[in-house]
């Protein structure tokens, strides 16, 4: 044995060493850099939640300096999801129906999410899979809607609703968003990477293209019917403008309108905002929690990522 090898092997060690310390000192850094994230994106929340299960002249009682009294309220009550639920007397004095509300929600997210999958699946199937002239035109067209601020479209589509008569229903809340030029693209996005044999195939065997898509698309792109649906669902639940405008009557309110209903020009009740707004996330968050692994894949499959 020569005298090089055991520098030689002293050498080794001693990078393998220097490799696991740069390797522990990298998974701190990421580590540190997961944690301030989530400080980021909990924090807000977390005040959100704990304004909401203390009384209104708190909320901004102990907002600076910073504490844990920002955040922990000293006085815990459940006045406030009492009242926008209509269970105090308070609550019943001023007609709060945010269950009303929440159910309105759900079924117009649910509606158009439906509408939403049948007629956008269609459309993406049609620019994804199908070969036809000025297609790429076609399909900057669409997407071109994507970027019309909806500011611009407001008023004419309320004529359009209102001439149809479906001011003041369920149908004014639904029709409008029932194609999305977004979902469109993504949707085609996933299309495009399942195999063009796979159609073939189907076609030889009998199918029609309407067969194709049931039989071989819509299979094969779950992940991308889920990642949609969530961001669909999340986007129409989220809506205030449109909703305010389409329909003015209490029975009809979404929850984010009847959350903005407690600020008036007398008064502003934070903390009942603040159990509206808890009340209005939760629901999100759940689903997202439920699908957050399709939705994950779904992002990463689709290139929105990037």
């Amino acid at each position: 044995m020569s005298a090089a090898d055991p520098r030689r092997a002293a050498q080794i060690v001693r990078a393998q060493r220097q490799n696991r310390v740069g390797q522990i000192i990298g998974w701190f850094f990421i580590l540190l850099a997961y944690l301030l994230i989530a400080v980021i994106f909990l924090t807000p929340m977390l005040w959100m939640i704990g304004s909401s299960l203390r009384p209104s002249p708190e909320v901004f009682q102990y907002i600076f300096p910073l504490s844990w009294r920002t955040f922990i309220p000293l006085q815990f009550t459940l006045q406030n999801f009492a009242d926008i639920f209509g269970i105090s007397e308070q609550g019943r004095a001023l007609g709060f129906q945010f269950g009303r509300a929440l159910l309105n929600t759900a079924i117009v997210s649910t509606a158009v999410v439906g509408s939403s999958l049948v007629f956008n699946t269609l459309a993406a199937y049609f620019f994804a899979r199908l070969e036809f002239p000025y297609k790429k035109l076609l399909l900057i067209f669409v997407l071109g809607t994507f970027f019309v601020p909806q500011e611009a479209t407001i008023v004419p589509l309320y004529i359009v609703v209102r001439q149809l008569g479906f001011a003041d229903t369920y149908w004014a809340l639904i029709l409008p968003w029932y194609a999305s030029p977004f979902v469109i693209f993504v949707l085609s996005q996933f299309f495009q990477e399942i195999p063009r044999e796979l159609d073939e195939a189907a076609i030889i065997d009998g199918a029609s293209l309407l067969g194709v898509l049931r039989h071989v698309i819509v299979p094969n792109a779950r992940v991308g019917l889920l990642t949609v649906s969530l961001l669909e669902f999340q986007f129409i639940w989220n809506l205030f403008f449109w909703p305010l405008i389409a329909t003015g009557r209490k029975e009809l309110q979404v929850i984010q309108v009847a959350v903005a209903t407690q600020i008036t020009q007398r008064d502003i009740a934070w903390g009942r905002i603040f159990a509206g707004g808890v009340v209005a996330s939760l629901p999100v968050i759940f689903l997202f929690l439920a699908l957050q692994r399709y939705f994950v894949e779904g992002v990463a499959l689709s290139g929105l990522k990037g």
